[in-house]
């Protein structure tokens, strides 16, 4: 009798020890393999921005995808269309990203001045780090966080 007890408690023991491994392993997963969109609006007292971006995270790699436009005081515009392919690290929340391959469709080699005014070289260059602290909100919602401040809150 003992020994029949014994054994469905061992059962149990391990079939809720299989649940909370397989479950711990897929959240662990999904930190690092999400694709999510936002919006980045930026307000300088010269310099208006309007951009959307898309983040994909794969495993250690990742791609950055900004479209849209920056407009400076005088009314010129600039349009945004970089792609950003990176390695990241993450810890927890955080994730510690190197820009790679750095392609704009103007397919130029020149970064316009209102560009580097604006965006942070990791969007502009290779080789450049970038730091965001990413919180997972729901099964489909991220917020992004520079410092302690939000910066894009992305769906996916």
């Amino acid at each position: 009798m003992w020994g029949r007890n014994i054994k469905w408690c061992i059962g149990i023991i391990l079939a809720v020890a299989l649940t909370i491994a397989a479950t711990m392993a897929i959240q662990n997963w999904q930190r690092s393999h999400f694709d999510c969109s936002g919006v980045l609006i930026m307000e300088y007292p010269d310099i208006r921005g309007d951009i959307s971006v898309r983040y994909v995270f794969n495993g250690n790699h990742g791609v950055a995808i900004l479209r849209g436009k920056i407009t400076d005081k005088n009314g010129e515009n600039q349009a945004v269309n970089q792609n950003v392919w990176f390695t990241f690290t993450r810890k927890d929340n955080d994730y510690f990203m190197e820009s790679g391959n750095v392609a704009s469709s103007s397919g130029g080699t020149n970064i316009h001045p209102l560009l580097a005014r604006t965006l942070p070289d990791f969007y502009l260059k290779p080789k450049e780090p970038f730091y965001f602290s990413i919180m997972r909100l729901n099964n489909s919602t991220w917020q992004f966080y520079t410092s302690r401040s939000p910066s894009v809150f992305c769906q996916g």
